[in-house]
């Protein structure tokens, strides 16, 4: 990555590696894609990915924006700006909305790579006839993994939701004292 590229800065907020592997739904993730290996251990797989995907990250993208406009700018600027070295809770839940939307747009491209070349993995007969079962393993590893992928942006939008439901919750709270101090005054 560029010493100051945007990914950095996204993974940086997201909390790195370290946040992805003490997420919860990282581990559910890997939970369900094991339950799941009757689906993605069989050609078509794919399918699943490319007809969810694209309706959600829309939903997700209208969900971005709702996100932006949600409370008045004197909440905003109450939410945002950080002290230093630390990511504020604006950004926290922007880059899990970002985290989210990324998951979506991975699980796209890897459906379509999978879709595209399926047929020519699984018809080239020269490497099973070398490789056998260890060729067979390593698409699998493959195909299950892509649908890690989208297990894990599935469910990322449930972090997604509760990062947003957090913040309806500061602002009501932050509605509530700005109405008490008004009925003071």
């Amino acid at each position: 990555m560029l010493k100051n590229s945007i990914l950095k800065d996204y993974w940086r907020m997201y909390g790195g590696w370290r946040a992805l592997c003490k997420s919860c739904y990282f581990r559910m993730s890997v939970v369900m894609t094991i339950i799941l290996y009757p689906t993605w251990s069989h050609v078509g797989w794919w399918n699943d990915i490319l007809s969810l995907m694209p309706n959600l990250l829309g939903f997700s993208l209208g969900g971005f924006a709702m996100w932006i406009a949600i409370g008045d700018d004197n909440f905003r600027e109450l939410i945002s700006g950080s002290e230093e070295n630390k990511t504020s809770p604006y950004m926290e839940v922007n880059a899990a909305f970002v985290h989210f939307i990324f998951l979506q747009i991975l699980s796209i491209l890897i459906g379509l790579i999978a879709k595209s070349y399926c047929v020519i993995l699984l018809g080239e007969f020269s490497f099973l006839k070398q490789y056998g079962l260890i060729y067979i393993i390593c698409l699998k590893a493959v195909s299950g993994l892509g649908y890690f992928i989208f297990v894990y942006a599935i469910f990322s939008a449930l972090a997604a939701v509760f990062a947003i439901f957090r913040v309806s919750k500061w602002y009501d709270q932050y509605s509530g004292h700005i109405r008490k101090s008004k009925k003071r005054n």
